[in-house]
């Protein structure tokens, strides 16, 4: 694949003098406020505006929300003047992004002026209304800079929604200089997946997300029923295991040691009864959620399958890719997997009647070749199925290394500052060991490569 030249006008000029950079953030990083309730979603200040949604039930938040209670990207942020304001800023968390946005202000990339923008939006909705909606913000900046071009950089799940955006928008895809794709989960990823049985754990995702997205399986999917775009993270029809390989698998209690894959396309395999493989535990078990968010959750799977195969592995004709590794997430997901069936042992219930303080109630349950083993009552039937978690540092502690660079996956360049590239052919990039997801668009190294990149674009 070629890069053709950006509207050149001889030697190294393009054909305006302003183009815009304009950056677009990744799920739960656009500061929105829900005026029906007035409340906020602003990480920027977790303390005096997010304790409504850490200390809400699950259904509370469930139904606050749902795409029927509208929200509006922030346009007030502290220290920001009338420009930055007007250009965006004010509608992403600043302790994210703040950086970036700051250093694209301050570069001069070759004789051009090349405003900075910013475009919130409502990461509860599906990432094609959230890409249209960017794609109509789009044209708004271009009219408003007398503009012919952009340059556009994203984050995550705003990789997903600029990419939809770009698809089924050709009239503003056709404006596009160049974008940059920053720790985007292509494929997405197997940390949405596990969540549907673990729910955010302390280990693995850390106390703010347990408080924020729920604790446990039946908290978590009561909450994620509402937003069709972060459930368009799941793992999808393209993901693999950092090998190339299958990554969903599991053994049976009967047989144990004996790993094998749950066939099938992932979409499917999401929707069956028995879980896993499939993500909602059955309606009539203690782990169900409600009939009303289960049928949205329903939909937003089928929501997110017809997402995923309308959308693949698409890409513009001019984009880059730049992603971490080296530091720890779930890659795959394995399940060791409770007995199928197990009996009561009336002793141990006795002895337990007796003095409540001894061990768990225990239960007998055989493995295929007749033994009997002992089982607590916490292993009969655990909320989680048996998950076991499996991470590695092929991740930048989000998305898996297999994700992040599927849009060129024979590419893998191991970025060095001041080292001498071709971007017309090397589109893809990373870092290893710098920062973690969240905090990658201000690592020096991401920083340095959008540099060189823009200055590709816009010529010396």
């Amino acid at each position: 694949m070629t890069v053709q030249p950006v509207a050149r006008r001889g030697g190294n000029t393009i054909d305006s003098d302003t183009i815009p950079i304009v950056f677009v953030p990744g799920v739960m990083g656009s500061r929105l406020h829900f005026p029906s309730i007035n409340c906020y979603w602003d990480p920027d200040h977790t303390i005096t505006r997010m304790t409504h949604w850490l200390t809400s039930s699950a259904e509370r938040v469930r139904r606050e929300f749902a795409l029927s209670n509208p929200a509006v990207v922030m346009t007030v942020g502290d220290d920001l003047d009338a420009q930055q304001r007007e250009r965006g800023w004010a509608g992403v968390a600043w302790d994210f992004y703040g950086s970036l946005l700051e250093h694209l202000s301050e570069q001069r990339y070759g004789g051009y002026h090349t405003p900075v923008y910013a475009i919130g939006y409502d990461w509860r909705q599906s990432n094609n209304d959230s890409g249209d909606a960017i794609c109509r913000r789009l044209e708004e900046i271009l009219a408003a800079e007398q503009a012919e071009r952009f340059i556009l950089l994203t984050h995550s799940m705003g990789g997903l929604a600029s990419r939809a955006g770009l698809h089924r928008n050709p009239a503003v895809a056709a404006k596009l200089a160049g974008v940059c794709h920053i720790a985007q989960p292509v494929t997405g990823a197997a940390i949405a997946v596990r969540r549907m049985f673990t729910g955010a754990t302390y280990g693995s995702d850390g106390v703010a997300m347990m408080l924020l997205l729920g604790n446990n399986r039946k908290k978590y999917q009561t909450i994620c029923s509402a937003m069709p775009g972060p459930m368009q993270l799941l793992a999808t029809q393209d993901f693999t295991d950092t090998d190339g390989g299958w990554w969903y698998s599991y053994e049976t209690f009967e047989r144990p040691g004996i790993e094998r894959d749950f066939a099938g396309q992932c979409w499917e395999l999401y929707a069956r009864p028995q879980s896993p493989p499939g993500l909602l535990a059955a309606a009539d078990s203690r782990y169900a959620i409600a009939p009303v968010p289960r049928r949205e959750f329903s939909r937003r799977v089928n929501e997110a399958r017809a997402f995923h195969l309308a959308l693949g592995l698409w890409k513009h004709a001019e984009t880059w890719s730049f992603y971490g590794t080296g530091n720890e997430c779930d890659t795959s997901l394995y399940f060791e997997l409770p007995p199928v069936e197990a009996e009561l042992s009336l002793l141990s219930t006795a002895l337990h009647s007796l003095n409540p303080f001894s061990e768990d109630v225990r239960y007998k349950a055989k493995r295929a070749d007749g033994s009997e083993v002992s089982i607590g009552a916490s292993e009969v039937d655990p909320a989680d199925r048996g998950c076991a978690v499996r991470r590695t540092n092929d991740s930048d502690g989000t998305v898996p290394l297999s994700s992040g660079k599927a849009l060129f996956p024979t590419q893998a360049y191991d970025y060095r500052e001041g080292t001498e590239y071709d971007l017309t052919t090397q589109r893809q990039f990373f870092t290893s060991g710098g920062e973690q997801h969240d905090q990658i668009c201000k690592d020096t190294v991401c920083l340095a490569f959008v540099d060189e990149l823009i200055t590709h674009l816009v010529g010396t």
